[in-house]
């Protein structure tokens, strides 16, 4: 491995991290997103979003500052106590993975996060639709769009959204300035983008995960937390999504200056997560030893996309979303939808003034065009010999509630 190459990998693995101080407790992501969006207190955060208390609240901002992910911008001078002031904070990024630190993770980690992700906007994205249908709330109507591409084609397309989801922060900083100006009220926007494929029939391609146990209570990303952290932990869930494996096995081959019960305890922390499972039991000596193997994520067929409202039943948004949902769901069960480490999966909350909102959608309906041009050159190259793929394209703005900003 080259020297500079080492440097990056070491820089990822930093990522991962410090992704993990934020995914270590769910309300830390809340406070991410929402501070990415405007300056709060604790106080004010805890008022207007939630928490256990804000002595609890104000313990995650005093974490999510040491470690960077908060800064102090001033004092809210619209504390109601005389003479007493909130301190305000703003996030310095967001919670999201670069292609390059998403690589880094195991497929069944980066399978999972996905399908948690993606229920998690589609109830957002129902919102969204019955608020517009019913109450004329703003929005721009999903579309789902499947394309005919090659590789080339592929990551044109990618950095296409890459670019466009980058112009969406750009766009609430710039509606911040004018609002500034012209007090214009901002709107909380949900900007969703979407680039994965669908499976290819003639390559039988077929997941070699395991059915795992019913997963803990606990939120999806607290699940993850110790993978990010723990560097072991990382490996043990990439070996086994690679090959079966014992406990004794991955010890003696990966194992490096960690202790057999280390190696263990990081076994059935993984375990307990629902991460791993044991597949079969192999005799050795006078003991059996489990054969691990990582687990693939349970995709249920209840979700937003079910028990369709009756005022909405017959209308084109929701045929669209179904539609969306059900290409999602394929490609999760079969595998493609993580298959490559360049797809697109993000939902943004932003705050946008009228120019800000008639910018992005703008951006949404120029993408057809340069898709459809880069389709039509995939396809003189898939002619003359090149592979073919199908990437879906799923696209759309609507009025937000307070959410999460995700981005992989």
């Amino acid at each position: 491995m080259a020297p500079k190459t080492a440097v990056r990998q070491r820089s990822r693995r930093e990522r991962l991290r410090n992704l993990a101080i934020v995914f270590k407790a769910q309300i830390r992501l809340k406070i991410v997103a929402e501070l990415y969006i405007r300056a709060m207190s604790p106080k004010r955060f805890f008022e207007e979003v939630g928490g256990t208390s804000i002595e609890r609240v104000a313990q995650h901002f005093a974490v999510l500052e040491e470690h960077g992910w908060l800064r102090r911008v001033g004092k809210d001078r619209a504390s109601k106590r005389p003479g007493h002031s909130e301190t305000l904070y703003r996030a310095t990024d967001t919670p999201f993975f670069d292609a390059e630190t998403w690589a880094l993770l195991p497929y069944s980690l980066r399978l999972a996060y996905s399908w948690s992700c993606f229920t998690a906007t589609a109830k957002e994205l129902r919102a969204g639709i019955e608020g517009a249908f019913s109450e004329g709330r703003p929005s721009r109507d999903l579309t789902c769009t499947s394309l005919e591409l090659d590789d080339l084609g592929w990551t044109r397309v990618i950095a296409r959204l890459a670019d466009d989801f980058e112009a969406i922060f750009e766009e609430q900083v710039d509606a911040k300035i004018r609002s500034a100006r012209t007090g214009e009220d901002l709107i909380r926007a949900g900007i969703l983008q979407t680039g994965f494929e669908l499976p290819r029939t003639e390559d039988g391609l077929a997941l070699c995960l395991a059915d795992g146990s019913l997963e803990p209570a606990i939120p999806f990303p607290e699940r993850m937390a110790p993978i990010l952290a723990d560097d072991l932990c990382l490996e043990i869930l990439s070996q086994l999504n690679r090959t079966d494996m014992s406990v004794k096995q991955f010890h003696r081959e990966f194992g490096s200056d960690a202790s057999e019960g280390a190696v263990r305890h990081r076994f059935g922390r993984l375990n307990d997560l629902a991460w791993i499972t044991v597949v079969d039991k192999v005799k050795k000596r006078a003991a059996y030893e489990n054969i691990w193997r990582a687990t693939r994520p349970a995709v249920s067929t209840n979700g937003p996309w079910a028990n369709v409202p009756e005022s909405l039943r017959e209308t084109e948004v929701w045929d669209t979303f179904k539609r969306f949902s059900d290409l999602v769901k394929q490609a999760i069960v079969a595998g493609s939808f993580d298959i490559r480490d360049d797809r697109h999966l993000s939902w943004c909350i932003v705050n946008l003034d009228r120019e800000g909102w008639e910018k992005v959608v703008g951006n949404m309906e120029a993408l057809p065009a340069f898709t459809r041009g880069e389709e039509e050159q995939a396809k003189r190259r898939i002619a003359k010999g090149g592979k073919p793929l199908t990437m879906v394209v799923g696209l759309t703005a609507i009025e937000a509630r307070v959410g999460q900003t995700e981005s992989m």
